[in-house]
């Protein structure tokens, strides 16, 4: 589960801002904190819900996850410089690293894991266990000018087969642009597996416009993951009697070949690999059997008591974005397995009567499960305290500097009888457009 995030000298993100999700003070919706509070066990939120005005910095949060995530995941080639984007309106930041830092939960442990870098290399990168009252380091990294790496470790009990001296050696090996945690991974180092493993199977990431390169994944059986699709177009009253998977006749396309090859592990059950931009999905089975498929809908023909099948791109958009949404409900409700989804904009092309009950299904059906739904929207009909806890609640506002500024609901302690949504769009909690008169428009006239 995700504690925390913090992000700074990134995109439109000038000092440090922070994202959380630990439960604060309110009292109401129980249900939707996970976790006692005790010792190193956080009482965590299952939803985050994000506003803010366009421009604001709502995406750049979202972005900054992805390129953290990327970082750490897919890593970079020798010599290949770091894609990073520092803070532009500023020239004090323009050449000073960016800092990206994350608490997690995985396996019941807490851990914090970050890291600070520039264009040309990282500068500093840090993993801790969280414990009660303080942080046991199990490894911090730093590189000085010259690219030289030097990690220092903490108390770790080393196995005959990665010993100390290993990890030692890995690190004179890491280079400047990339990551000791990723470079332990990729030598079959197991001590920090579980941490890369949450950024790379739990935090999932998806933007308004699928792009070929991004894949969702559910650990689910064929038969159920058809059930589960059909059950939610159903539920969402589009005209769709059922739906179905039939065996995709063209060749695989080389991107989506390379896209598999990426997301699948050797040692997966029955997984489905959902490619958007395609409208495809990769069935694996547990002895490595790989059957590709594309999604179609059913409508039924009730006066002439029959069925037409469609494709899915003669759906309306708001079903072709739901479709885009498929994996992400499945992966949230399906077990008990620990899920992360992070959605941009997700009343992109929906009705606000699905946006928010979106929301609701995820909420009621998903109570006592690790997983977490954090979207940006600008719905405001989400801003229902019968639906979310105040601190489910943030906002994204750009200052005076052009800085954005993240901060929670929680801040402004609203009183319980308060209409949010009516104090938002009055401006009265900020993350709002400020539209002077359209008389300014003195060329129109």
């Amino acid at each position: 589960m995700l504690i925390r995030f913090t992000v700074e000298n990134f995109l439109s993100f000038k000092g440090e801002v922070e994202f959380s999700m630990v439960a604060g003070l309110p009292r109401k919706h129980k249900e939707h904190v996970v976790g006692s509070g005790k010792g190193n066990d956080f009482r965590l939120l299952k939803s985050g819900v994000i506003y803010g005005a366009n421009a604001a910095g709502k995406s750049n949060l979202i972005k900054a996850m992805s390129f953290a995530k990327r970082m750490i995941v897919m890593g970079r080639a020798p010599k290949q410089r770091i894609p990073i984007t520092p803070f532009k309106l500023d020239s004090a930041t323009e050449n000073m690293p960016s800092k990206f830092r994350f608490e997690i939960k995985c396996d019941s442990t807490p851990y914090v894991y970050g890291f600070e870098l520039d264009s040309g290399q990282i500068y500093n990168e840090w993993l801790s266990e969280i414990r009660s009252s303080s942080e046991k380091m199990l490894f911090r990294r730093q590189t000085d000018l010259k690219g030289h790496a030097e990690v220092e470790f903490g108390n770790l009990s080393f196995s005959a087969e990665h010993s100390g001296e290993f990890l030692k050696f890995l690190q004179r090996g890491t280079r400047p642009n990339e990551l000791f945690l990723t470079k332990t991974v990729e030598n079959d180092v197991t001590y920090f597996k579980c941490v890369y493993d949450w950024f790379d199977e739990t935090l999932r990431l998806m933007f308004p416009t699928p792009r070929s390169t991004e894949v969702e994944t559910a650990s689910i059986a064929e038969g159920e993951f058809v059930n589960g699709s059909r059950d939610i177009f159903r539920l969402f009253d589009l005209g769709i009697d059922s739906v179905v998977l039939e065996d995709f006749a063209a060749p695989m396309p080389e991107s989506v070949k390379q896209d598999f090859l990426g997301a699948h592990r050797e040692d997966s059950e029955d997984i489905a690999i959902q490619f958007p931009s395609d409208n495809l999905y990769v069935f694996v089975s547990s002895d490595n059997r790989i059957n590709a498929r594309q999604f179609k809908t059913i409508h039924r023909v009730v006066h002439e008591n029959r069925d037409v099948k469609f494709e899915l791109e003669q759906e309306s958009d708001g079903t072709q974005r739901l479709f885009e949404l498929n994996a992400a409900l499945l992966g949230l409700l399906s077990g008990s397995s620990d899920k992360v989804y992070v959605i941009d904009e997700l009343d992109r092309r929906l009705h606000p009567h699905m946006t928010k009950n979106i929301l609701d299904i995820f909420l009621t059906n998903s109570v006592g499960k690790p997983s977490q739904l954090v979207v940006t929207t600008h719905e405001s009909s989400l801003l229902d305290l019968d639906l979310v806890r105040r601190d489910e609640i943030w906002f994204v506002q750009k200052d005076r500097s052009g800085a954005s500024q993240v901060y929670s609901l929680e801040e402004f302690a609203p009183r319980r009888d308060i209409d949010i949504q009516k104090g938002y769009l009055q401006g009265r909690f900020g993350a709002i457009p400020i539209i002077p008169s359209f008389n300014v428009l003195e060329w129109a006239k």
